[in-house]
């Protein structure tokens, strides 16, 4: 673990991240709706969080040529996408800390990772729940809701705590100056 650790810290820079997120813009912007093209209803991951009755009565309007394309996305792009923001979003922990002038532990940069396994955790359900469909699980459908609504919790954590990094080290700046 401390030579991956050491690896972030090592090859991250202002650049890398800057290639990184106009790769990252490549997801959200075309292979996501592409691949994951949920019609009107919009796709299950991105509500915050959503019951039984919401997730099956989307599944039942996105008809069955979506719900085979929708299983095809989540088992191919969206599957290395929750791979890319997640190194995308702990190298740039790595840079704020790098740059910190407050020592911080460096093993805090995985945190999301934790956000990467509970959206492959999502997209498990959702492959079961596509897949299963019209029958019904009602326990796998609301834990789907709960796994979906703790990724975008962690997701939220994450930017907080970037946020705070950042905050906390211009303040401490600011008083030695």
């Amino acid at each position: 673990m401390e030579n991956i650790t050491v690896w972030f810290f090592k090859v991250t820079s202002i650049r890398f991240i800057i290639g990184m997120c106009v790769v990252y813009l490549v997801f959200p912007l075309y292979l996501l709706p592409n691949i994951i093209n949920s019609g009107s209803v919009g796709p299950l991951d991105l509500l915050f969080w959503y019951n039984q009755d919401t997730l099956y009565q989307m599944l039942m309007n996105y008809g069955e040529a979506i719900r085979a394309r929708y299983i095809i996305g989540l088992l191919t792009v969206d599957l290395v996408y929750p791979i890319f923001y997640g190194t995308l979003l702990t190298m740039l922990l790595a840079l704020v800390i790098k740059k910190l002038s407050i020592p911080f532990p460096k093993k805090i940069i995985f945190t999301p990772y934790i956000v990467v396994l509970f959206d492959l955790i999502e997209n498990s359900f959702f492959v079961y729940l596509l897949s299963t469909y019209p029958a019904r699980h009602v326990l796998a459908a609301d834990t789907a809701g709960f796994v979906t609504a703790t990724k975008w919790s962690g997701f939220v954590i994450i930017i907080m705590m970037l946020v705070y990094l950042v905050t906390y080290d211009v303040r401490i700046t600011q008083q030695k100056n």
